[in-house]
């Protein structure tokens, strides 16, 4: 699959509290968008893994994007090593993206 844009976060819901608006629009535009959630953020305090996959399906529906999936990183571990630098682009490889919107709070980089 190619996206025109891929969004990519640390957690489930950063993609939405950060530049979920975006998404919406650029869907709406007809662009092929996506979510690539870094970890299944099972060190947060709001609910599990499982909820937290549910949600973000849920999410990804409302938001209109085409791909969603996650990395696989432990959530205590988001760290720049070789390994997730490789399969982070293999992703990106696979998908091929016009666009990357790199999520974070307090950050969004274009």
């Amino acid at each position: 699959m190619k996206l025109d844009v891929l969004a990519i976060a640390a957690h489930p819901d950063d993609v939405e509290l950060t530049c979920g608006g975006t998404l919406i629009k650029m869907a709406r535009r007809g662009y092929k968008t996506g979510i690539l959630d870094l970890t299944a953020g099972e060190m947060g305090t709001r609910g599990t893994p499982e909820t937290r996959a549910k949600e973000a399906a849920k999410a990804a529906k409302l938001l209109g994007v085409a791909w969603r999936d996650t990395l696989g990183v432990p959530d205590s571990d988001v760290q720049p090593t070789r390994q997730h630098k490789l399969r982070l682009a293999a992703v990106i490889r696979q998908l091929r993206p016009r666009k990357l919107q790199i999520a974070g709070i307090g950050i969004q980089r274009n």
